[in-house]
């Protein structure tokens, strides 16, 4: 097809050939008003939403609890149990995980590390724990709080953009889920190409749109109604022609934490699970239930997401990847 006049292209292969994909997206957190439609690359089956959201529309869509954090207070009492409980069985797994996954695709075992748009810090400190020099970047003041003063981490308030960095500084710089919140990947890696040291490594955190859950999910997938935090969802072929197009070799790739794949699909299960809506919602009773009931729906999100791996290798097609390149 010729693509869907007068609409924009690819945010990651930059080809115009765009078609309807999604219409009448709705957020399923309930913070953003109205639709959005999904529009599918023709070339590398990537998808942008369409419209594409101001920035300052984009920075007032993110509630304070829309990271997670184990031990934020005011928590007491049964709140205080199901933080620590998420944190083991949930996050402490898929960071253990993820930190494997980093040093076998990178090599990496010390070094330092930038974390941009690192949330409230979690990971963050789990690297420094491992031997790394971390550094972030956090948008949310609110993270950037805690990650200071409860993790004692150096984390700069702000974006990529507005930071003043020195460039050749880093081993490795991470966004992990982070990419597909940006209208503007392409300048986004260049500066992080910038940012590494020769021979450094970026790696990259993505819902992938050729992957089982994608397929199967289709509209409802979380990756989707995440809708208009979600500005784009590359392909695997999407995400290899980014980071070939900011200069990056030696790409690779791998399904990211099975925990991780799990928890997309019970959010697509259940949105009203996810920490912005059980832990914005007041009434213990009410998030107790959502975050049971979230619970359960790993179950079916677990083997799901098992079967998606195979074949396994280079030909995986998770429903979260992470990718790397090296400078």
């Amino acid at each position: 097809g010729a693509g869907a006049e007068g609409l924009m292209g690819c945010l990651f292969c930059r080809s115009p050939r765009v078609v309807l994909l999604y219409p009448a997206v709705r957020d399923h957190y309930g913070i953003a008003g109205g639709t959005y439609d999904f529009l599918r690359c023709e070339e590398c089956g990537s998808a942008t939403l369409d419209p594409l959201p101001a920035p300052d529309t984009l920075a007032a869509l993110y509630t304070p609890d829309y990271t997670f954090k184990p031990d934020e207070t005011p928590r007491a009492g049964l709140r205080a149990v199901l933080g620590a409980l998420e944190w083991r069985l949930f996050y402490g797994r898929g960071y253990r995980r993820r930190l494997e996954i980093f040093r076998r695709l990178t090599g990496l075992t010390a070094g330092r590390v930038l974390e941009v748009g690192c949330g409230s810090g979690l990971f963050l400190d789990y690297l420094r724990r491992a031997g790394y020099e971390v550094e972030g970047i956090e948008m949310s003041k609110t993270d950037v709080e805690y990650a200071r003063a409860r993790l004692g981490l150096p984390v700069l308030h702000g974006t990529l953009e507005t930071q003043p960095l020195e460039d050749d500084r880093y081993d490795a710089v991470l966004m992990i889920y982070v990419l597909e919140h940006i209208p503007n990947p392409h300048e986004i890696l260049a500066r992080v190409f910038r940012l590494l040291k020769p021979g450094g490594w970026a790696l990259l955190g993505l819902p992938v749109m050729d992957s089982g859950q994608a397929r199967l999910l289709g509209a409802r997938w979380s990756a989707v109604t995440e809708a208009p935090r979600h500005v784009a969802i590359p392909s695997v072929a999407g995400a290899r022609r980014l980071l070939e197009a900011a200069g990056f070799r030696e790409i690779r790739s791998a399904p990211s934490p099975l925990v991780e794949n799990a928890g997309h699909i019970a959010l697509s299960l259940l949105p009203g699970a996810a920490t912005p809506c059980s832990c914005g919602r007041p009434g213990l009773a009410r998030e107790l239930l959502y975050r049971c009931a979230g619970a359960l729906c790993m179950l079916p999100g677990l083997l799901l997401a098992c079967a998606e791996r195979f074949p396994g290798g280079e030909r995986a097609r998770a429903g979260t990847m992470f990718f790397c390149g090296r400078k």
